[in-house]
């Protein structure tokens, strides 16, 4: 069983994680992620899928970028740590301009044209920097660089839980753009 197969159950999630915060929830969902197919984005991770799948990950100065095309039902998250990839000669996702840029083309591979991506941004706490003002915490670099980088690719960003103390775990369903989070 690969990680995007594992299924799990509205009660599971419920009496795992307790109530969530809801973004865009229609109103007959209630106020917690729809049962189905699922997929837990790790750090340094991309996931995209043409298929309704709720993927999650759990941030907290990092920043996941959620992109979907409504019209093509394709939709992905990546989750990374640092906004640029250092000198050293390594492209990992763990970087911000490399996780974009190659969950864009992911989409784009399962059939997404990049004008019709709408981005939600998620994360960039500062958890752990109490000693640097929160405007210049890693977390709101990070946060800062996702908003810049899909400015440029020209992919507007409708919502965004970003900043703050706190950690978050994030679900979005990749066919209609939904997300929820909870703040830990």
């Amino acid at each position: 069983m690969t990680r995007s197969d594992v299924q799990f159950g509205l009660g599971d999630l419920e009496s795992l994680l307790g109530p969530l915060v809801a973004d865009e929830i229609p109103a007959e969902a209630g106020d917690r992620p729809p049962a189905g197919r699922a997929a837990f984005v790790h750090t340094g991770d991309i996931f995209a899928s043409a298929t309704s799948t709720v993927a999650s990950t759990i941030l907290g100065s990092c920043v996941a970028v959620c992109l979907w095309d409504a019209r093509a039902g394709v939709g992905g998250m990546n989750h990374f740590l640092l906004p640029w990839e250092v000198e050293n000669g390594i492209s990992s996702p763990r970087y911000g301009n490399v996780a974009i840029r190659a969950l864009i083309g992911r989409l784009e591979t399962l059939g997404s044209r990049r004008t019709q991506l709408l981005a939600k941004v998620f994360g960039g706490a500062s958890v752990i920097e109490s000693a640097v003002p929160e405007s210049e915490s890693l977390g709101a670099r990070n946060v800062a660089f996702a908003v810049r980088a899909l400015a440029e690719a020209g992919i507007p960003v409708i919502s965004q839980d970003v900043g703050g103390t706190r950690g978050r775990k994030v679900y979005f369903r990749t066919d209609d753009g939904s997300a929820w989070v909870r703040k830990l």
